[in-house]
C-alpha cells in the first residue's frame, strides 16, 4: 500500500504508530530516513527525502506551524512536535476500547504518559462548567476538554466529541464493574428502595439494564424524567459515598467513583433541560393564550414584552430561535388547503404583526365598531370648518368621492383597519369561516360577493345625513345654496369680510368657546385659575404635571394619542354644553360638571387619579376659552 509522501501524512503515521500526539525530532529524522530509502524505488515522491532531508524538514515545519498544524515544543535538549488535531482521535480510541474502559479510570495525562500544552486543554472544575461545555459547540483551538473530579479521585482527558453519550457509555461500563463485584448489585437494590418507594421492580429493570444492557441505559437518562432522573441520582450519591469510605482505593474504586461524578452530572444536565423545555413549552402555551384575547393583534416588539402569570418575562424562557421557529412554524404549518392558524399582517407601515385566524373577523369587527365614531366626528369636523369657510369639495356631491375620503380618515384613524381591510387573507379567512355561519352572523356582514363592502355601508354612514346633521347646528343662510353662494361671492370681493351675523344665539358663527367667552369675563378666569394653579406654576406647566398624575401610560406614541384623545372629548363636551346652555357665564362649577362628564366616559374610566384629570379638565377648558378656539 502506498504511504503518502507530504511531512504533515507523513507526521500523522508516525504519531498514529506511537499512539501519541507528542513527536520527538531526532527519532522522527530517522524514522523518516528509513521510509525515504524503503519507498523512493516505488513511490518517486519519496526522492525529496533522500538528500537534504533537514533542511526541507524544517522548511515544511514552518509552514505548518503557521497553519496550526502543529507545534514546536522544546524540553532542555529535546525538541518535540505536538499535533494538536490528532489529540482527540487518539483520545477517543481510548473511551472506544469497551475492554479496560470498564475497569479503568477515565484517561489520564498520568495513565497516557504525557502532558498537553496548557493552551490546548480547557479544564473543567464543576459541573456547571461541564454543563456549559453541553451547551455550547466544540472550541476548535480548545478541543481536549480536562475534568476535574473532586476529593482527590483525580483528572480525565475527555474529546469534546464524546461528550455527552460516548462517555455516558463509558461511565455506565464501570458502573457495571462495580455492580458485578463483592454484592454490590443486592446492596445498591436494598439502599435505592427506600428511597424510591414503592418502585422496587423498576429498581429490579434498571439495574439488570446497567448490567445486561448498559448501551440502552442513555436513553432512560436522556429522557430527564422525574422517576429517571431519581434512580441515576440515587446511584451516583450512593456509589460515591461507598467509595469514599474505603480506605484502600483500587483502580476499579477510582473508576466507579469517576463514573458516579460523571453519571450524576450528565443526570443533572439532562434533568434541566427538561425542566427548561417544559418551562419552554408552557412559555408557548402562555403565548397562544395570549393571542386568543384582546388586543390579538402583537408585533415581534409586543411578543417580546409579554410576562407570564407570575411575571416573569416569557422571552426569558425561550430564545430568539425557539420563538422564531415557532412563529414560523404556525404560520407555516397548513391543514386540508387552509390557512396557517397564526397570520403575518401587518398593522402598520413595515410591521410585521401576528393574528390567530380565528380572530381575524373578530379583530376587524371591533376595529371597525371604533373606527366608525371616530371618523364620522372627524369628517364632521373637517366639513364643518369647510362650510363656516363657505367652501366645499367633490366628497360632499359626490358618492365616489366621499369613499375616498372615508378610506382616507380611516387611513389616518386607524391605520390597522386600513391595513387589514386590504389585506386578501381577510376575504380567506371569511370564506372559511362561512362555514360557520354563527360566526358571521355574529361579526356582521364584511363581504359582498367577493367583495369588500363600501366603507359608506362599514361604517353605516350616508353622505347627505351627513351633510344635513352639520347643516343642521348652522346658522339658517349655510343651508340655501343661493345666499351660501352669494355671501361667498362678496366675501371674496371684500377679502375675506365677515358675513353678516343673525342677532339669535343660534344663528351667531361664533365658536361654542367664542359665545362662552362672551358670556363670561377674563376676570372669572383669572379667579378660577388662582383656586386651581399652585403657586410657583403657570398654566401649561401644571396642565402637563397634571398629565403626568392621571396619564400612566409608558409608551410615548399611545401617551399623546390619550391625551389628544381626551382634549378632544373635552373640546366636544365643551361644544355641547354651549348649545344647551346658550351663553352660560364661566364658573367652576360648570367646568367641573363638564370635566366629571368626560371621566365618566366607559373608555376613560379605568384611568387612576380622578381628581388629577378633573383639574386637568377644567384648566384646559379655561386654556381653550382664553384662546378663544
Amino acid at each position: 500500500m502506498s504511504q503518502r509522501a507530504d511531512l504533515y501524512s507523513i507526521l500523522i503515521s508516525y504519531a498514529n504508530m506511537k499512539n501519541s500526539p507528542f513527536i520527538e525530532v531526532d527519532l522522527f529524522m530517522d524514522y523518516l530516513g528509513k521510509q525515504a530509502k524503503r519507498f523512493y524505488r516505488e513511490q518517486p515522491e519519496w526522492r525529496v527525502w533522500m538528500q537534504d532531508r533537514t533542511e526541507r524538514f524544517w522548511t515544511e515545519m514552518s509552514t505548518l506551524k503557521e497553519e496550526g498544524k502543529c507545534i514546536f515544543i522544546v524540553e532542555g535538549a529535546r525538541e518535540k512536535i505536538y499535533l494538536p488535531h490528532i489529540s482527540p482521535t487518539l483520545l477517543e480510541n481510548v473511551f472506544l476500547d469497551t475492554d479496560s474502559a470498564g475497569t479503568q479510570p477515565f484517561p489520564s495525562e498520568e495513565s497516557l504518559g504525557f502532558t498537553l500544552p496548557e493552551d490546548q486543554v480547557k479544564n473543567l472544575n464543576s459541573e456547571e462548567d461541564i454543563f456549559a461545555c453541553l451547551d455550547e459547540p466544540v472550541d476548535p483551538d480548545t478541543p481536549i476538554l480536562k475534568i476535574h473530579f473532586p476529593m482527590g479521585f483525580g483528572s480525565a482527558l475527555v474529546p469534546a466529541g464524546v461528550l455527552p453519550r460516548l462517555i455516558t457509555d463509558t461511565a455506565i461500563l464501570k458502573i457495571r464493574n462495580y455492580l458485578r463485584k463483592q454484592g454490590n448489585k443486592e446492596f445498591v437494590f436494598r439502599k435505592l428502595v427506600p428511597q424510591l418507594q414503592n418502585r422496587e421492580s423498576y429498581i429490579h429493570s434498571q439495574i439488570n439494564q446497567i448490567i445486561q444492557r448498559p448501551a440502552e441505559c442513555f436513553n432512560s437518562i436522556e429522557e430527564g424524567s422525574e422517576v429517571s432522573y431519581m434512580f441515576w441520582a440515587n446511584l451516583s450519591i450512593l456509589i460515591k459515598n461507598d467509595i469514599k469510605e474505603r480506605n484502600d482505593l483500587i483502580s476499579d474504586d477510582i473508576a466507579a467513583f469517576q463514573a458516579a461524578y460523571i453519571i450524576e452530572t450528565i443526570n443533572g444536565y439532562f434533568r434541566s433541560l427538561e425542566a427548561k423545555n417544559h418551562a419552554r413549552e408552557m412559555a408557548f402555551k402562555t403565548l397562544e393564550e395570549y393571542f386568543e384575547k384582546p388586543p390579538y393583534l402583537y408585533s415581534l416588539e409586543q411578543i417580546l414584552k409579554l410576562r407570564s402569570p407570575t411575571g416573569l418575562l416569557l422571552s426569558k424562557l425561550y430564545s430568539n430561535e425557539n420563538l422564531e421557529s415557532w412563529l414560523r412554524r404556525k404560520t407555516t404549518e397548513r391543514k386540508q388547503n387552509q390557512l396557517p392558524d397564526l397570520l403575518v399582517v401587518q398593522a402598520f407601515a413595515n410591521e410585521r404583526s401576528f393574528l390567530l385566524k380565528d380572530k381575524m373577523l373578530l379583530l376587524c369587527s371591533r376595529l371597525l365598531f371604533e373606527a366608525r365614531t371616530k371618523v364620522k366626528d372627524d369628517i364632521k369636523r373637517h366639513w364643518r370648518e369647510l362650510l363656516l369657510d363657505y367652501r366645499s369639495e367633490p366628497a360632499m356631491e359626490s358618492d365616489e368621492e366621499f369613499e375616498k375620503l372615508l378610506a382616507l380618515f380611516t387611513e389616518r384613524l386607524s391605520p390597522t383597519l386600513s391595513y387589514m381591510l386590504k389585506d386578501p387573507k381577510l376575504y380567506l379567512v371569511y370564506e372559511e369561516m362561512g362555514k360557520r355561519k354563527e360566526v358571521i352572523a355574529a361579526l356582521g356582514k364584511i363581504f359582498s360577493k367577493g367583495k369588500i363592502l363600501p366603507y359608506s355601508a362599514l361604517y353605516s354612514v350616508k353622505r347627505k345625513d351627513l351633510l344635513s346633521d352639520i347643516k343642521l347646528f348652522l346658522p339658517f343662510w349655510y343651508s340655501i345654496p343661493i345666499i351660501a353662494s352669494i355671501i361667498a361671492f362678496f366675501r371674496s370681493l371684500g377679502g375675506g369680510k365677515p358675513p353678516p351675523k343673525s342677532t339669535s344665539p343660534e344663528a351667531t358663527d361664533e365658536s361654542p368657546e367664542e359665545r362662552l367667552v362672551t358670556g363670561g369675563s377674563s376676570a372669572a378666569f383669572e379667579e378660577i385659575k388662582r383656586a386651581l394653579i399652585p403657586p410657583g406654576h403657570t398654566l401649561d406647566s401644571y396642565l402637563e404635571e397634571l398629565e403626568g398624575r392621571w396619564c400612566r401610560v409608558i409608551d410615548k406614541k399611545a401617551r399623546e394619542n390619550l391625551i389628544a384623545d381626551v382634549q378632544s372629548l373635552l373640546r366636544n363636551q365643551l361644544r355641547r354644553n354651549v348649545k344647551i346652555q346658550k351663553r352660560a357665564k364661566p364658573s367652576r362649577e360648570l367646568l367641573n360638571e363638564i370635566a366629571a362628564t368626560v371621566f365618566r366616559t366607559p373608555a376613560l374610566v379605568h384611568l387612576g387619579n380622578r381628581d388629577a384629570f378633573i383639574q386637568y379638565g377644567e384648566l384646559y377648558l379655561i386654556k381653550l376659552m382664553e384662546s378663544g378656539r
